[in-house]
C-alpha cells in the first residue's frame, strides 16, 4: 500500500510538471508586435563625392559615392607616390566632418612594407589629418571638408624587396561623412 501511495505522488508530482513546463511553454509564446513606418524613404543627392585623379585610371560610381583604383603598382625597394589618385570633393555649402578609414585588404599582404594613404588639400600641399597606414589597419582621423572643396588623395606604396610581378593587394577603404 505505501509503495502504490509512493507512485500516485511521483505520478501526480510528474503530471504537475509536465503541465507546468506546457504553461511555461505556452506563455513564452506570447508576443506583442508595434509597428514602425518610414515612408516616403527618398534618395538624396550626395553631397561629398569621388572624383577622378589624374594620376591613377579609376571607374567612379554614377552617383560619385564609389571610387575604384585600377591602375597602381610600385616596384619592389622603391616608393611609389600617386600624388593624385583620387579626389574628394564637397559640392554642400556647408562643411563636413570626414574619416578616411581602413576596412579590409587581401591578397600578399606579407610582400607590402607600407601603404600610406594621406590627403591634402591641393597637390603637394597640406596634408590634412593623419595619415593612413593599410599596414597598421588605421585612419586618417576625422578632417574638416570646408564647403565647395575639393582634397586631394594621395597613396604611397612600398613593396619589400622580395616582391614578384606576381604580387598583388586589393584594398578597400571607406569614408565617413557627417
Amino acid at each position: 500500500m505505501k509503495i502504490r501511495n509512493e507512485r500516485k505522488k511521483i505520478l501526480r508530482l510528474l503530471v504537475f510538471l509536465v503541465s507546468g513546463l506546457l504553461v511555461m511553454t505556452a506563455g513564452a509564446a506570447v508576443y506583442n508586435y508595434m509597428y514602425m513606418e518610414g515612408s516616403p524613404i527618398s534618395v538624396e543627392v550626395p553631397y561629398v563625392k569621388f572624383e577622378a585623379g589624374a594620376d591613377v585610371s579609376s571607374n567612379i560610381g554614377v552617383n560619385g559615392t564609389y571610387a575604384q583604383l585600377t591602375n597602381m603598382a610600385g616596384w619592389p625597394n622603391v616608393t611609389r607616390v600617386y600624388q593624385d589618385a583620387v579626389r574628394i570633393n564637397n559640392t554642400d555649402t556647408s562643411g563636413h566632418t570626414c574619416n578616411l578609414i581602413f576596412d579590409s585588404w587581401s591578397g600578399s599582404t606579407g610582400t607590402v612594407n607600407y601603404i600610406y594613404v594621406k590627403i591634402f588639400d591641393t597637390v603637394g600641399g597640406t596634408q590634412q589629418a593623419g595619415t593612413l597606414s593599410v599596414t597598421a589597419s588605421n585612419s586618417t582621423g576625422t578632417f574638416s571638408l570646408p564647403a565647395s572643396t575639393t582634397y586631394y588623395v594621395q597613396w604611397e606604396i612600398r613593396w619589400n624587396g622580395g616582391a614578384q610581378s606576381t604580387d598583388v593587394v586589393n584594398i578597400v577603404l571607406k569614408l565617413s561623412v557627417t
